[in-house]
């Protein structure tokens, strides 16, 4: 019976003619479809799989359509559900989030952020690829307890944790970066300190503050246009000013963004590092730690877990351009003076 079901739907495929024809069998019937590949019989999932092979050249050749994002969000936090079933139900709200109307992105935000809760790396990155483009248009005005309590993110630590990391390598990521066209590069000669130190031989040079790790995580499976890149950075800097997140937790990210080279980024940023002044203390070893490592990068330490970084995960300095936005910073600290040895390596570079 389960397979004639699944035939049925094929056919009420095969006759949709409009786009309006097409998105009312894909809302109603994606999410049990795909609920259907945690099914024991073999010839079940095989049909479930010919069914979705079909549905996405049909959905590709048509951007309009909505898929029923809401649903498969749901459907995809539920702790009943096996990892087969979440991993192509993320396959859809991947490709059916983008589509909706910004508004909805909006709504949903929140939900994203709550699906990332326990899944594994990959997956929490594409929900936060999709998230970040949102930020910017999230009306924070007048609305910031509600906002508070909507993203909930006081009792989600280690959410808060992943997305400042993830919005940090957002914020250093440079306009017009191709990641293909860096796989390509082989590694300078003369210039073997920046992989080879690492015994990184033949890994693509990251841009400067990242890994190539955190490079492709940023590009993503669809890379952001600079213009893209300019307005997700304002969102993050958006969603920092409206305190979503523990303030003293962002300071490094304004220091980052107030050195951006697209203008509107930079101020932004500025206007609220300086609106900040005073809450921060500038001798505080989270910020300051925060700093040295940002402007270090990752120095391999004579230590057995220095030498295990892998050499995609080693992190570069960051540019001129971001040192000399952390240096005043620096300068004002008790505390960063006295740390050694980042205070003689600072020094150094």
């Amino acid at each position: 019976p389960c397979t004639d079901q699944l035939e049925r739907v094929f056919l009420r495929l095969g006759h949709a003619e409009t786009d309006e024809q097409l998105q009312s069998i894909i809302s109603k019937f994606l999410p049990p479809v795909l609920l259907k590949l945690s099914s024991a019989q073999e010839g079940v999932r095989k049909k479930v799989m010919e069914l979705l092979v079909h549905l996405n050249k049909r959905i590709k050749s048509r951007p309009k359509i909505q898929l029923p994002v809401e649903t498969l969000l749901v459907q995809y936090q539920d702790p009943a559900a096996v990892s087969f079933v979440t991993n192509f139900t993320i396959i859809y709200i991947k490709m059916g989030f983008p589509r909706l109307p910004i508004d909805k992105q909006c709504e949903l935000a929140p939900s994203l952020l709550t699906a990332m809760e326990g899944r594994p790396q990959p997956q929490q990155d594409s929900l936060m690829h999709l998230l970040i483009p949102a930020l910017y248009y999230l009306k924070y005005r007048n609305e910031s307890t509600k906002l508070s309590s909507l993203f909930n993110l006081a009792e989600k630590p280690k959410i808060v944790h992943l997305l400042l990391d993830f919005m940090l390598d957002v914020l250093l990521m440079p306009y017009g970066f191709v990641l293909n066209e860096l796989s390509r590069q082989s590694t300078p000669s003369g210039q073997g300190s920046s992989t080879s130190g690492s015994g990184g031989v033949g890994i693509p040079q990251p841009p400067p503050g990242m890994s190539f790790y955190a490079a492709k995580r940023v590009v993503g499976d669809n890379p952001w246009t600079a213009e893209q890149l300019e307005q997700c950075k304002l969102g993050i800097v958006k969603f920092i000013e409206a305190e979503q997140v523990p303030e003293l937790d962002c300071v490094i990210h304004l220091v980052v963004a107030s050195s951006d080279t697209r203008h509107s980024v930079a101020t932004a940023a500025d206007l609220e590092l300086k609106s900040k002044q005073s809450l921060i203390d500038w001798n505080d070893p989270v910020i300051i730690n925060k700093m040295f490592k940002v402007y270090l990068g990752d120095i391999p330490l004579k230590t057995k877990e220095g030498n295990l970084m892998k050499p995609e995960l080693k992190r570069d300095p960051v540019s001129t351009r971001v040192k000399l936005k952390i240096v005043p910073h620096l300068l004002r600290s008790r505390l960063a003076a006295e740390q050694f040895p980042p205070n003689i390596q600072v020094k150094h570079h």
